[in-house]
C-alpha cells in the first residue's frame, strides 16, 4: 500500500520534472528572441543586406586590398559568418531548437553560407585553422537536409 508521503513524493517529482521542461523552453524562448533582435539591429541588418547584395569574394589577397580601402565593409562577412557561427554553436549545444531558428532564418542560412562559403575556407587555409565557420557549416548542412525533408 502506498502512503500519503509516497504520494506526496511522486506528485512532487512529476511536478519538478514539469517546472523544468517549462524552464527548458522559458530558456530557449529566449535565447532565440535575442538572436533576432540582434539580426534584426541595425548594423548587422546592413551587413546581412551588403553581403547578399554586394559581396563576391575572389582570393584573400584582393579581400585584403579592398580592407585598405573600407575597413567597415570588409568586416562586413565577418559580421555575417559569426552571428551564423555562433547560432550554429547554441544549436549544436542544444541551447536552441533547431526548428525554431529554422523556421525564422532558414533561408538565410543558406544563402549567407552559400554566399560566404568560398571566403571562409581561403580564410580559414590562411589562418591555418580548420575549425574557423565550422559551426556556421554544420548548420547549413543541418538545415539543407531538414529543408529537403520537408519539401
Amino acid at each position: 500500500m502506498v502512503t500519503i508521503t509516497e504520494d506526496t513524493a511522486i506528485i512532487s517529482a512529476i511536478f519538478t520534472v514539469i517546472e523544468l521542461r517549462y524552464l527548458e523552453k522559458h530558456k530557449n524562448v529566449d535565447i532565440s528572441m535575442k538572436l533576432f533582435e540582434w539580426a534584426q539591429e541595425g548594423r548587422l541588418r546592413k551587413t546581412f543586406r551588403w553581403v547578399g547584395q554586394e559581396f563576391q569574394f575572389e582570393k584573400c589577397e584582393k579581400a585584403k586590398a579592398e580592407e585598405k580601402i573600407s575597413f567597415e565593409m570588409s568586416d562586413y562577412p565577418n559580421e555575417v559568418a559569426s552571428f551564423f557561427e555562433q547560432v550554429g554553436f547554441l544549436v549544436e549545444k542544444k541551447f536552441v531548437d533547431f526548428d525554431v531558428i529554422e523556421d525564422h532564418v532558414g533561408s538565410y542560412i543558406i544563402s549567407n553560407w552559400r554566399k560566404l562559403e568560398p571566403w571562409i575556407m581561403d580564410l580559414g587555409k590562411e589562418r591555418n585553422d580548420n575549425t574557423f565557420g565550422k559551426h556556421f557549416q554544420k548548420l547549413y548542412e543541418k538545415t539543407v537536409d531538414y529543408m529537403r525533408k520537408h519539401e
